[in-house]
Parts: C-alpha cells; sequence; structure tokens
C-alpha cells in the first residue's frame, strides 16, 4: 500500500508540475525550449549542394569551420548539417548547415564571424538581426554580399533559411 501511495504521489506531482498556467508566453517545465537557428544552404558556382555527400568535392563536418576570433584565436561555434528533408508534399532537397550558437555569439556582442571550408579562404559572415521580433535574422552578409533568404513554402517551417553562393 505505501508504494502505490509513493507511486500516486509522484504520478500527481509531476502531473501538477506540467500544467501551463494561464500566464502569457511563459513555458512550462516540460515545455521544450526552441531558439532561433540560422540555417544555411552551401551552393558551388554550378548551384549544386556542396553539403550533399553524392556532389564532387562536397564538404564533410570534417571539412568546415564555423568560428569568430577572439583575441587572434579561432574560438569553434557549434553546427550541425541537416540532411535533405520532405514535409508534407514538400520535398527540399538541399542539405543545411545548422547553428543557433551563431546567434547567441552575436546577441552577446560579436559581429564577425567565419565559415571555412577545407583549405578555402574564410567566408566572413555578418548577421543583421531584428532583436524586437524574438531574435529574427533580416539579412545575411557573407563577405560583404547579401544571401538570398528562402521565401518558398519551407520557410513557413525552417525560418531563417538562407542560400549562399560559393
Amino acid at each position: 500500500m505505501k508504494k502505490f501511495i509513493l507511486a500516486f504521489l509522484v504520478v500527481f506531482a509531476a502531473n501538477l508540475g506540467c500544467k501551463k498556467l494561464d500566464d502569457g508566453d511563459k513555458p512550462c517545465a516540460c515545455s521544450p525550449i526552441s531558439e532561433p537557428t540560422l540555417v544555411l544552404v552551401l551552393k558551388n558556382a554550378s548551384g549544386a549542394d556542396v553539403l550533399n555527400p553524392v556532389t564532387s568535392g562536397y564538404f564533410s563536418n570534417n571539412n568546415i569551420k564555423l568560428y569568430y576570433l577572439e583575441g587572434g584565436v579561432q574560438k569553434q561555434l557549434n553546427f550541425f548539417v541537416r540532411p535533405s528533408f520532405s514535409y508534407g508534399a514538400e520535398k527540399f532537397d538541399y542539405y543545411q548547415l545548422h547553428s543557433s550558437e551563431i546567434i547567441r555569439q552575436h546577441v552577446s556582442g560579436r559581429k564577425d564571424f567565419y565559415l571555412k571550408l577545407r583549405d578555402n579562404e574564410p567566408k566572413k559572415i555578418n548577421l543583421e538581426i531584428a532583436t524586437d521580433k524574438q531574435f529574427s535574422i533580416e539579412k545575411v552578409l557573407v563577405d560583404g554580399m547579401v544571401a538570398t533568404p528562402e521565401k518558398g513554402a519551407v520557410s513557413s517551417y525552417v525560418q531563417h533559411m538562407f542560400y549562399v553562393q560559393l
């Protein structure tokens, strides 16, 4: 009987702790936290996806560095490469480089980031973020050139996606 009462109290406490009260946009303890993420699609001069392993000369995770400089020292930023995907009837054929840490570093005051692919010259990345709209990325500059934002159907479920021509 003691075990039953103890199990009942644990379930009751967990249920009570995960109730979302009507206090606006605040998440409850069991709500997943999602943070804004910069998503880059990298294409070569002929428009081929250079993150896709079937592309000749593609860049694997080991060949990619995303970093900023602090006192002349490279500080790595976390990222991952997501393969192409389908969402309902929509098919998105490009692999994408995702990084949330680049936005966190930008908000903390860093302005210049670098993307280095293999032994190529690093590409300088700058972000323009509207902090009044949940850290919405307004513009991405790669070596001073504006990256093309995704404006199609995929932008409704993958936000802050930009195309970078190498």
